[in-house]
């Protein structure tokens, strides 16, 4: 008896966590107050930085395959860098701008729920806080991608939100030439995933590989 009633209270003490994450933490929306650093990119979500890669004619090199940029961010960046980041389940779910600038949105390519952005062993490191590149994963080519594109003087950047097995699951609120200020949010995603962030080759990275960031406060980059 006394077995069963410790079972039905552990039983009723997940469900409680998980409505509560589902219901409740997902939704927060805390207030975020952007550095007043003269040519600072913004992360555009929390999360951990799972890769920083350099862009040259267009392709990020990797042992598969080179990854057109293009194709997969909706970016037109020639030269540059390409950030990860993971936004893990206990993350703040929104995106925000980077940079002030005129958005540009693109729906561009993939399909829900095609596949996984990272296998059981990946995830789990990711989700204690240690570093796994994302990069190479079909997810990442494969499934559904969303672009908000910031366009700016010093040079064009995008936020990427990049679905997982369930299929991107985000609300977008920049609208197709709004001007939008940095530190303003974007996007809300529904589940946690993949944010990338396109940047030209002005902008030189300020974090690394396993770096914790915090959207609308950390810099992530400088302009030169």
């Amino acid at each position: 008896m006394r077995l069963t009633r410790r079972f039905l209270f552990l039983v009723a003490l997940g469900s409680a966590a998980a409505w509560y994450g589902q219901n409740v933490l997902r939704f927060r929306d805390p207030v975020r107050v952007p550095p007043p650093q003269a040519g600072a990119v913004l992360s555009p979500a929390d999360g951990l930085v799972t890769f920083v890669r350099r862009i040259e004619d267009g392709k990020v090199e990797f042992p598969a395959a080179p990854l057109d940029i293009p194709r997969l961010t909706g970016v037109e960046a020639g030269e540059g860098w390409l950030l990860g980041l993971f936004v893990g389940p206990l993350d703040v779910r929104h995106g925000y701008a980077p940079t002030g600038g005129t958005a540009r949105t693109v729906h561009w390519g993939g399909s829900r729920g095609s596949a996984s952005l990272a296998e059981a062993h990946t995830a789990a490191r990711l989700l204690v806080g240690l570093p796994a590149d994302l990069l190479g994963t079909p997810g990442l080519t494969r499934n559904e991608r969303h672009t908000t594109v910031l366009l700016q003087e010093a040079g064009d950047l995008g936020v990427t939100l990049v679905g997982g097995r369930g299929g991107l699951g985000a609300v977008t609120y920049a609208r197709p030439g709004a001007e939008i200020r940095a530190g303003h949010k974007l996007a809300f995603l529904g589940r946690s995933g993949l944010v990338l962030l396109t940047l030209p080759a002005n902008a030189v990275p300020q974090v690394s590989v396993g770096d914790r960031v915090t959207g609308a406060e950390t810099v992530v980059a400088l302009f030169g």
